[in-house]
């Protein structure tokens, strides 16, 4: 075997492997979800990986990567890969602090010593005990505080309900939706997007998760029309298939008396227990009543999500003090916009179901949101005190999000946000700088892109009267700030830009 790769490398090189015709950097870093800088850094390793196994990784420029190889070469690369499972595993800090909430979860009761920890994320004590800091505002939002018990570990105070909930809420944050998405439509054993796009700390996970066979069950269920409503089916099924999993580990759940027979004498019981008799077979753990009555719960969730009727007067208010807090810091006429009102109504009653049943929330557009509009998160984050007095919990980014999205839709909706005026500077030659501009267009409508110039026209130009230059290669600021961008903007421009907008 050659010499041992990195994660990061290895899933670099198997992204390579998947594409057909060149890709950029920036697609292979959207796609990995790391930084162009540690795509960049890495792609050296690839190459002299590749090239060691016969393979040769082509640059296009203009284009992208490639690798040129024989399907014997090829095939060559694939088994050498899965060979490796004892390869030296390098982790971002989010996708560590990923795999010790999940080792954390899983663990639960029980303890689990530091020592483990910084071994399973592979470094140093001092890093874990950092990365366990970063997780509890986190646990604490689930329900589940952290406690340290001298010469034993690092334990979770909290219900088995709460775990298995927050279990749900961990993957939909650490996984791409398309890779779940994969999960629930093909067995793991066919799934490709979870080797390029997962770390292989949480594919070991999913590995013993019965995912697509809860999935299987659930499409062929009369619980399926229930769970028709946004990401329902998906989550549904991962709650399930942790369910499975924590049966099978010997941690059940029971539900205080009273609560349980209201729920096990509910018709939704009889539904649950009807899919998990279609799923029962010798090598299945069996799901008692109190199983079963937690599983109806958390259908019932999903149906009091849907139902039309669902509203507070506490919603009411909380919406009024909300919207004069939105007029006094963004415009007045906030206040008597009532599609905003009603939108904000139904969310906020939403909310109410979701942290009544232990439903997850997660918004994927968040911190785009939060960069594309900071002035109106910052108004949203302010409010942040009064949502959680109101709801008695605390707000997650995924939640001010949401909020922040009515509210920017109002402003669009109403040309509250005047459009910022941009002049792009592309000495390249005016097709590059029309790609440029159409580019622009697509990420940021709220841009009026008013002038293209050369490099040389920008130095005579009166440029007081834009917000911006947008500029391909580095020009003097004369009077609006330039930020300087690829011809064919790159992701990490989008990012850039948006924070100067």
């Amino acid at each position: 075997m050659s010499a041992p790769l990195d994660s990061r490398v290895t899933r670099i090189v198997r992204w390579l492997m998947a594409q057909d015709e060149p890709r950029s950097t920036s697609d292979l870093a959207n796609d990995l979800v790391l930084t162009e800088r540690a795509v960049r850094y890495r792609l050296s390793a690839a190459e002299n990986y590749l090239e060691s196994l016969g393979a040769t990784l082509v640059r296009q420029r203009g284009t992208g990567l490639v690798i040129e190889a024989s399907e014997e070469v090829e095939q060559r690369i694939y088994a050498d890969l899965d060979e490796r499972s004892t390869t030296p595993r390098v982790y971002a800090p989010d996708e560590r602090e990923h795999l010790l909430l999940d080792a954390l979860l899983w663990n639960h009761p029980g303890t689990i010593a530091l020592d483990r920890l910084h071994e399973d994320l592979e470094v140093s004590k001092t890093s874990a005990r950092r990365d366990l800091r970063r997780c509890e505002p986190w646990l604490e939002r689930m329900g589940l505080p952290v406690v340290r018990k001298s010469g034993k570990g690092i334990a979770l105070v909290g219900s088995e309900q709460r775990v298995r909930r927050a279990l749900v809420q961990l993957f939909l944050e650490a996984v791409p939706a398309d890779v779940l998405d994969e999960l629930v439509t093909t067995s793991f054993a066919d799934a490709n997007l979870i080797r390029v796009r997962v770390p292989a700390g949480l594919q070991d996970r999913f590995a013993s998760l019965s995912i697509y066979d809860c999935a299987q069950a659930i499409a062929k269920s009369p619980l399926r029309p229930r769970l028709a409503s946004g990401n329902s089916e998906l989550v549904y099924t991962l709650y399930l298939a942790i369910t499975e999993a924590r049966v099978a580990q010997g941690q059940g759940i029971v539900l205080e008396p009273g609560h349980y027979r209201s729920l096990i004498e509910h018709p939704a019981s009889d539904t649950v227990r009807k899919l998990a008799d279609s799923l029962s077979n010798a090598g299945r753990p069996e799901l008692n009543d109190h199983e079963i009555a937690g599983l109806a719960e958390y259908l019932l969730g999903f149906d009091a999500l849907t139902q039309d009727s669902v509203t507070s007067s506490d919603t009411e208010s909380l919406v009024d003090d909300l919207l004069v807090m939105a007029t006094e810091e963004l415009h007045q006429s906030l206040l008597g916009d009532a599609l905003l009102r009603r939108s904000l109504s139904a969310h906020f009653a939403r909310l109410s179901v979701r942290l009544s049943y232990g439903l997850p929330v997660h918004n994927p557009l968040a911190s785009e949101v939060a960069d594309r509009y900071p002035d109106i998160q910052r108004v949203v984050t302010k409010a942040g005190p009064m949502i959680e007095e109101y709801t008695g919990t605390v707000v997650n980014e995924d939640e001010l999000g949401f909020i922040t999205m009515y509210l920017c839709g109002a402003m669009e909706r109403a040309n509250l946000r005047p459009r910022r005026r941009a002049m792009v500077v592309c000495p390249s030659g005016m097709a590059t700088a029309w790609v440029l501009v159409s580019r622009l267009q697509a990420e940021f409508p709220e841009l009026s892109l008013v002038q293209v110039l050369s490099a040389a026209e920008y130095e005579q130009h009166d440029t007081s009267d834009f917000n911006i230059v947008i500029s391909t290669v580095p020009v003097p600021e004369i009077d609006a700030p330039v930020v300087v961008v690829s011809p064919l903007l790159s992701s990490s421009d989008v990012q850039r830009l948006a924070q100067s907008l």
